[in-house]
């Protein structure tokens, strides 16, 4: 289990401290979800929950972007951005860098979430099911922070799925976020065949 620390105003509990891709200026990614809703915020500093909270802070969680940054990146891009809603939201809920302080787990999904509370993955070169890498990425955040969160129970099934996941599987959702990490980080568009090992 991780141990609370204080952070002052940069709190990551896990860990994260990888720089905000430029993807969420309004650099296209190749993930559907994620140029729609940046792009739009770029258009008029707005997005709604589902936006903010399950596509670009599950998406730069799953990326162990900086809680901080991505905070700060609230603060630049959203008209309704106050310090009682962004700090809050983003360091707690959005990116669990606050670990328990505000939330239970971290509020992180895969493709299939995406799909299910959106209409982004249709017009998405990648399929929900068959090769988003957002599932990989998913499972590759489990896996690096499988100890810190142990003993989560909000996130103690997820954690059961990926004991029982094999290694080649486990392996390859390493693979996936490395090379995905890299893509986004140089600015790059991520294109199905990119992905194919």
């Amino acid at each position: 289990m991780y141990k609370r620390q204080e952070a002052g105003a940069s709190p990551s509990v896990l860990g994260s401290k990888n720089d905000l891709p430029p993807a969420f200026w309004g650099k296209a990614s190749g993930l559907a979800c994620l140029d729609i809703a940046a792009g739009r915020l770029m258009e008029d500093g707005y997005g709604h929950h589902i936006e903010r909270l399950m596509v670009l802070s599950n998406i730069a969680t799953l990326l162990d972007v900086s809680p901080r940054q991505l905070t700060d990146w609230f603060w630049a891009a959203y008209i309704d951005a106050f310090d009682w809603v962004v700090e809050p939201n983003v360091l707690g809920m959005g990116t669990f860098g606050s670990g328990d302080v505000m939330t239970t787990k971290p509020y992180v999904s895969g493709a299939g979430y995406i799909d299910r509370m959106s209409d982004f993955c249709g017009s998405c070169a990648f399929h929900p099911k068959k090769n988003c890498p957002i599932t990989r990425l998913y499972w590759a955040f489990l896996g690096r922070h499988e100890d810190a969160l142990a003993g989560n129970h909000r996130i103690a099934m997820p954690l059961r799925s990926l004991g029982k996941r094999i290694e080649s599987k486990r392996a390859e959702d390493r693979r996936v976020f490395k090379l995905v990490l890299g893509a986004l980080a140089a600015g790059k568009r991520l294109r199905p065949e990119d992905l194919e090992g």
